[in-house]
């Protein structure tokens, strides 16, 4: 018995052996049989992305108009890539100074940005239709006061626009009938386009008798009534923001957004396009005629554009700065027609006063 458990104990410890002992892997198989496909996946309609990034096309629309746009291709980011500029002239200035709720420590960009979608809007914050809020909406306090308060300019979508296009402050100022006053800078004025001033009526450095009647250019939606207006291909309206566009080489006026507010008649070439046309033409003949009286007073060099330093009559350089203001703001009297054209008026009257008689 005791020798036949050993045989059997001897038996499975070898069977054992064997079986952990493998040998080489043999050829592989043929593939079984495919699978189930299973229930169909997601195609992306739902993610956040696609409210955007879908077919209706309007990224690639928006950033095309843009493309044509100044401020795309106007070249302000590089030259203009210095303290006191960044915050309106790159895209990454601007930016931070929305963060910071100041330009007082605003850095340089080491590769300044053209303004661009992602300074207006924030873009890829939230991969969704939210991206198209805006980067500093609301109302806006302006950089100037008037008649000693506050401007507030408070236009929808267009309060965005107004965080640059708005006066910069002279410190100090010149006073009305006051003392001589002394220009230490060529660029002293309210700079590069000092709009929104000038559609409200509230410029702060008016002439004795300057009129203020009512604007009908200031909409309540403010600069993009007519700038983001019913587009015209690339060329005009919507994000190119311009008026003006090429036909077979002819320059027209983009009038859609007039249209809101003025029978325009079935064409571009009509009495209301020559109204328009009239009144620009008199407001460059205004700024052409104080030019004259400027340039007369040794306050304005017409080569450079701009201001001489010296000490000047406290109203010439009143006047200088209402023919700055105008001639930056670029719409030749469009923003508030009669308020402009009054600003200029009262510039000839002060200049005629003090011995420059206008031509």
């Amino acid at each position: 018995m005791k020798n036949s458990l050993k045989i059997v104990t001897l038996l499975v410890s070898v069977v054992m052996t064997m079986a952990s002992c493998e040998g080489p892997m043999g050829p592989t198989g043929a593939d079984g049989a495919k699978g189930d496909k299973g229930e169909p996946g997601d195609p992306g309609t739902t993610l956040a992305c696609a409210e955007c990034h879908n077919n209706n096309a309007q990224v690639p629309i928006f950033s095309a108009q843009w493309s044509t746009s100044i401020h795309a291709t106007g070249g302000n980011a590089p030259y203009a890539n210095r303290t006191g500029c960044v915050q309106c002239h790159t895209s990454q200035g601007f930016l931070e100074y929305v963060a910071e709720g100041s330009v007082a420590d605003l850095s340089i960009p080491e590769h300044p940005s053209q303004i661009s979608c992602y300074t207006c809007h924030n873009i890829h914050k939230s991969y969704s239709d939210d991206d198209w809020t805006l980067t500093k909406p609301g109302a806006q306090k302006l950089d100037v006061q008037y008649n000693g308060a506050d401007i507030i300019w408070d236009k929808g979508s267009s309060n965005q626009c107004v965080s640059c296009h708005q006066e910069r402050p002279v410190s100090p100022a010149p006073v009305v009938n006051g003392p001589d006053f002394a220009i230490t800078s060529s660029r002293i004025g309210p700079h590069h386009g000092p709009n929104s001033n000038l559609i409200l009526g509230k410029h702060p450095f008016e002439l004795p008798g300057t009129d203020h009647p009512a604007n009908g250019h200031s909409t309540s939606k403010g600069c993009v009534t007519c700038h983001m207006a019913t587009p015209y291909g690339y060329q005009a309206g919507g994000h190119s923001m311009s008026l003006k566009y090429d036909s077979h080489g002819t320059e027209l006026r983009l009038l859609t957004g007039c249209a809101t507010c003025h029978d325009i008649g079935s064409s571009p070439y009509t009495a209301f396009n020559n109204k328009i046309e009239e009144l620009q033409e008199e407001v460059a003949q205004l700024l052409e005629d104080l030019e004259v009286q400027l340039t007369a007073a040794g306050i304005y060099n017409p080569s450079t554009e701009l201001a001489k330093t010296g000490t000047f009559k406290a109203n010439a350089v009143l006047a200088y700065l209402n023919f700055n203001t105008v001639k930056e703001d670029r719409s030749l009297g469009m923003h508030n027609p009669e308020y402009i054209k009054s600003l200029l008026v009262k510039s000839i009257e002060s200049m005629t006063a003090l011995g420059y008689p206008a031509p």
